[in-house]
């Protein structure tokens, strides 16, 4: 469980920078990817969020 927190905290702390990436590549249009860094970032936070309430709920 403490792996998923930490997983989801790092992604939190990532988020910013993830911001950043998106001001300087425009969105992502001036690199090859399918979605901006952000939504990747904020989609990782919130799935290893909900598998460390899932692993709570187990308990």
């Amino acid at each position: 469980m403490f792996d998923k927190l930490l997983k989801s905290a790092a992604a939190v702390v990532t988020t910013p920078v993830a911001v950043v990436a998106d001001v300087v590549t425009a969105g992502g249009i001036a690199t090859d990817r399918d979605e901006p860094y952000t939504v990747s970032a904020v989609k990782a936070a919130a799935k290893n969020a909900g598998k460390a309430i899932d692993e709570l709920g187990e308990d």
